[in-house]
Formats: structure tokens, sequence, C-alpha cells
């Protein structure tokens, strides 16, 4: 476990290929449309693109790294995203 882990509690963290994934879950179709559009601006603020699946109620956001491991950029973007959805599953 990473010293970074605790900032990011829901995240889980693969070393080989370095990422961070996350499902988010929602009660709605539009708060899960919501939430894809205000990740798609953190990401296009922040130049990083996190790969995303998707469905009716939830999200699943992948975050890759290049690199040996996740950086504090990407540490950030995950704190970004959670605070996008802060009663998410």
């Amino acid at each position: 476990m990473s010293e970074h882990d605790h900032a990011i509690p829901h995240w889980v963290r693969q070393n080989l290929p370095p990422m961070l994934s996350r499902r988010f879950e929602f009660v709605t179709y539009a708060e899960t449309r919501t939430f894809l559009d205000r990740v798609a601006k953190l990401a296009e603020d922040a130049k990083h693109y996190p790969n995303l699946s998707f469905g009716k109620t939830y999200v699943s956001v992948t975050l890759d790294e290049d690199g040996k491991d996740i950086g504090a950029a990407t540490i950030a973007l995950a704190q970004q995203i959670d605070a996008l959805a802060p009663n998410a599953g």
C-alpha cells in the first residue's frame, strides 16, 4: 500500500500496469449523466483522460499512468473526481 492510498480510499490500485479504478453508483440516469459531464470537464482541464464505462446508474473510472508508479497528478485527479459525487457508492 502506498502512502497516497489513504488520500483515495475508495480507489483500487493496480501496479502493473499502473492504474487506479473506482465504480460510482447513482440513483438516476440524470445523476449519472451529470457526473460524466463533470468528469469530462476535469479530464480536459487536467489533460489526463480516464477510461470510462457506464450504464444507466453507474460509472466505472480507470486512470492509467505512464511510467512505473501512480503520480501525484493522478492522485489529485482521483480526489477531484471523488468530490464530484460525494454520496456515490
